[in-house]
């Protein structure tokens, strides 16, 4: 994870999806890709039927998540609300999985 100093140079461990999720919404970017280890956002996990291929934001924060997914979520749901078109979840693991994202395909997108 990357490391930050506070005020009081104290090291802080700083969340790398909630820092890129910062990011995108201050550059208001088109679209953000955020990397994980699965397919993409899934509705009802560890169901891997329920893969969600496009979202809204309002829908998404409908859904409950555990574990590594919750600050990715909210990282997707912060860079939109700050200022990004959307956000797409992919399977970091997957180089077919990064070359469809590229394309704007695959995944899960989220929009406004």
């Amino acid at each position: 994870s990357p490391v930050a100093n506070d005020s009081s140079s104290r090291a802080l461990n700083v969340n790398a999806d909630i820092a890129a999720g910062a990011i995108a919404g201050s550059l208001r970017a088109s679209e953000t890709l955020f990397l994980t280890d699965v397919p993409g956002i899934y509705s009802a996990w560890p169901d891997r039927s329920s893969l969600i291929s496009e979202i809204t934001i309002s829908d998404l924060k409908k859904i409950s998540f555990e574990g590594g997914m919750v600050p990715k979520v909210e990282a997707v749901i912060n860079a939109i609300e700050s200022g990004a078109s959307s956000a797409r979840v992919i399977d970091g693991t997957s180089l077919p999985a990064f070359i469809d994202a590229l394309s704007g395909d695959g995944g899960t997108l989220v929009k406004p």
